[in-house]
């Protein structure tokens, strides 16, 4: 096999292959956008025409499609692969790691009850990614458990995350207070008081492409999921948060602010953050746990000057 076609069918079919790994939204519609740039220029692609390619690439995210086609092809025992050269890019840059006050002016200028969502991100365990906000369920939280002693922390299984894995975290109790009563609101609690039922926050105001979802469940969810992350980034984030703090928000880094926090200020072992994280990899883990500045300043303000 000396080609790989560019063809609709095959870039749908790498498509529907990443959902089945367990990829998450915003990698999916990177790497679509980046095959789609690839189809106008190029019919398929060769190891002939591979350094064209790589140079009308701008971006080491772009470059990334290159070897995600040779993954798609060994896993699914294609006799195609690129010999991908390799470039020497750019460090990555940290991300913006967010103090506690911003966190609190984030969340109290979004309109209810995406201020308890904003909550859940920053809060639970190290930190949520967007499509576990939006896909977490009343079902996924013990509420039994915490019933018995409304004192302590929460726990909830945050189902499929990124790799399709699934993991425990806790959640404080107020956020937990707070849960129970907007569940008291929405009337989801059974006859024992204990919230049952789908998706907590409603994303989507509409019952999105109901024929849809009896046709293609799988294909149903990635089209829900795009169209309540897109809905969260623009209603909420940017109309309502990022005017607040006067500056872009990524939601994203609250995640890393979060595993920042618990790794300086409240001393959690960074191996723990990993479990709380999901990561496979402690060297991810340590990309969300960078020293923020701002301590770094408290530590020293009682060095004398020379």
């Amino acid at each position: 096999m000396e080609s790989f076609e560019l063809k609709d069918s095959q870039c749908l079919e790498i498509m529907d292959w990443m959902n089945m790994k367990g990829y998450s939204y915003n990698s999916i519609r990177q790497y679509k956008h980046t095959l789609k740039k690839l189809q106008l220029n190029h019919r398929s692609l060769t190891n002939d025409n591979l350094r064209k390619i790589i140079k009308s690439f701008n971006h080491q995210n772009q470059r990334a499609v290159l070897h995600l086609i040779n993954n798609y092809c060994y896993d699914k025992g294609l006799d195609f692969r690129l010999l991908i050269p390799r470039i020497k890019v750019k460090p990555r840059k940290s991300p913006e790691i967010y103090s506690n006050e911003e966190v609190k002016l984030i969340v109290s200028s979004a309109p209810k009850p995406y201020d308890l969502a904003l909550r859940c991100i920053f809060n639970m365990g190290a930190g949520l990614r967007v499509s576990e906000i939006i896909k977490l369920s009343w079902n996924h939280i013990r509420w039994a458990d915490w019933l018995a002693n409304q004192e302590g922390y929460g726990v909830a299984v945050i189902k499929s995350g990124k790799g399709s894995k699934d993991r425990v975290v806790n959640i404080p109790t107020n956020l937990m207070k707070d849960l129970y009563e907007f569940a008291k609101e929405s009337k989801v609690l059974n006859e024992f008081r204990i919230p049952i039922g789908g998706m907590i926050f409603s994303f989507e105001h509409n019952d999105y492409k109901q024929e849809l979802q009896k046709q293609d469940i799988e294909k149903w969810k990635n089209e829900y999921l795009r169209s309540c992350y897109d809905m969260f980034r623009h209603q909420i984030i940017k109309k309502h948060c990022e005017k607040a703090l006067g500056k872009k928000i990524k939601v994203h880094n609250l995640r890393h602010s979060r595993a920042t926090y618990l790794y300086e200020i409240e001393k959690v072992p960074i191996e723990r953050i990993q479990l709380l994280l999901g990561h496979s990899n402690l060297a991810t883990t340590m990309i969300y746990t960078k020293v923020n500045p701002v301590s770094t300043f408290e530590m020293l303000k009682e060095t004398k000057e020379i």
